[in-house]
């Protein structure tokens, strides 16, 4: 089998490790030998022997002929997606290779503890020995994700010396190729989950489908501006911020708010992103003992029954797409914020955030959480008042005679007017006789809006009383 990626030429052989099948990483620069991806060493078969030597010992510039790459094939090369995988139903999308092409069991603990996350610097010279050697290491290591803190036994006889300290490492560690100081790697998860408007808006390229882990991020890094990770940190915050309930738009918010920070961190993500596809990964299921190879489950048993408490061994589980599309990508987005989430953590420094807010968490636009933090702070109410008004003056009148015809008319007539008439009416019959008095009592600057409240309910109570 062979199939072209980054650049290079990957071809399934027989290598020196059992009867499994190891890719082997065929560079294009015509410098670097054929590395073993378990660990960069390996015995090849003659059939990739030979097919290596005529990949990289070309014939002389002199008597090679022009040839003009094409199209479709600089279009397989390229990092970027073609056109009729941008819709939604296919775009973004992620997918995991098995490590079951390399390892036949794979032995772990019970309960997986959470990763730390270590950088390890790749060699400048892509294509290398020593550069196709730790390619190979970081790509066995984290395939077997699942074994946890084992791994560092695991590997403990294929570990170059620049990565002995491994051999120590009683945590589980996830190692996070670092090219040319770049952390694409880590975040490539979180890059294919924003949706092609997203990635648009910020102005970022739209990528092909990528591979969890990723371990192939050189070509990738080359297309990608100079600060992708800027606009990649403003790019997840926007596309996750109607997630964490935060009380109004981002752009209502200063950039020093801490729910606004914490959106952006794209380290603070990178760990729950890894979960979610984990957790995807699992219902996918594990590979099957093959009925023509009975040895596979017989080994299983006996790995499982060696195995000491605590622990256990597995087949690999399968590979496979762990979103595509639109859709399946946001419900990605939607359980990334609820494993930030698990045990309340997340709710709650976002609760308490809100509860302490100061004023420089605010930006100059209007939003109710900046409305909400005025009125607390600035003791500020509704602008609906309610007056109670004594009639202090006034005398009782006990004529059943005078309250028909004068109490029954009045309220009447005073269910006709505003509540600014009224309250010009009610300061009247409390003895107020002076347009001046009343306005000042009503707050007015001057006696023009009495006056002319007055003509109106003159010109109101003749027009009813006549009729």
């Amino acid at each position: 089998m062979r199939m072209l990626h980054c650049g290079a030429e990957v071809l399934t052989c027989e290598c020196g490790f059992g009867s499994e099948r190891i890719c082997v990483v065929l560079p294009n620069d015509g410098m670097a030998k054929p590395q073993c991806a378990l660990n960069g060493q390996g015995p090849m078969t003659g059939r990739v022997q030979s097919v290596y030597s005529q990949s990289v010992n070309p014939a002389p510039a002199s008597r090679r002929p022009s040839i003009r790459v094409p199209r479709e094939v600089r279009r397989l090369l390229s990092p970027l997606a073609p056109k009729h995988q941008l819709g939604a139903p296919a775009f973004p999308e992620l997918f995991t290779l098995s490590p079951v092409c390399v390892f036949q069991f794979v032995p772990r603990p019970l309960e997986l503890t959470p990763p730390e996350y270590v950088y390890v610097a790749m060699p400048n010279r892509a294509g290398s020995r020593k550069h196709l050697a730790r390619q190979g290491t970081l790509t066995s290591w984290n395939l077997l994700w699942e074994s946890g803190a084992l791994r560092s036994e695991f590997f403990a006889k294929n570990l170059t010396r620049d990565l002995a300290w491994l051999r120590k490492v009683d945590t589980n560690i996830a190692l996070v190729p670092l090219i040319n100081g770049d952390r694409f790697a880590a975040y490539s998860a979180l890059y294919h989950l924003l949706p092609r408007r997203t990635l648009e808006r910020f102005g970022l390229p739209l990528l092909k489908s990528a591979v969890w882990p990723e371990t192939f991020a050189p070509q990738v890094i080359r297309v990608l501006p100079q600060d992708y990770v800027n606009r990649l940190s403003r790019a997840l915050a926007h596309h996750i911020w109607p997630l964490l309930g935060a009380g109004g738009r981002i752009g209502a918010f200063g950039r020093h708010d801490p729910i606004r920070l914490l959106a952006h961190n794209l380290d603070f993500w990178v760990p729950h992103a890894d979960a979610v596809i984990q957790e995807r990964i699992a219902c996918s299921g594990r590979w099957d003992c093959d009925k023509d190879k009975p040895w596979l489950a017989a080994k299983l048993q006996e790995m499982r029954a060696m195995a000491p408490e605590g622990y256990t061994a597995d087949r690999p589980y399968r590979g496979g797409v762990v979103w595509r599309g639109t859709d399946e990508a946001w419900g990605a987005t939607r359980q990334m914020v609820d494993a930030a989430d698990r045990d309340g953590r997340l709710r709650g420094l976002v609760d308490a955030i809100r509860s302490h807010r100061v004023e420089e968490d605010f930006s100059d636009r209007w939003s109710y959480a900046r409305e909400d933090f005025e009125r607390k702070l600035y003791r500020k109410r509704r602008k609906l008042r309610v007056r109670f008004v004594e009639l202090t003056d006034t005398v009782a009148v006990h004529g059943p005679e005078s309250e028909v015809h004068a109490d029954l008319l009045f309220e009447d007539f005073l269910a006709l007017l505003n509540p600014r008439e009224r309250e010009i009416i009610v300061c009247i019959r409390s003895g107020m006789t002076r347009v001046g008095d009343i306005a000042r009592e009503l707050g007015y600057a001057n006696h023009s809006p009495v006056s002319k409240a007055l003509a109106r309910i003159r010109r109101r109570a003749r027009r009813e009383l006549d009729a």
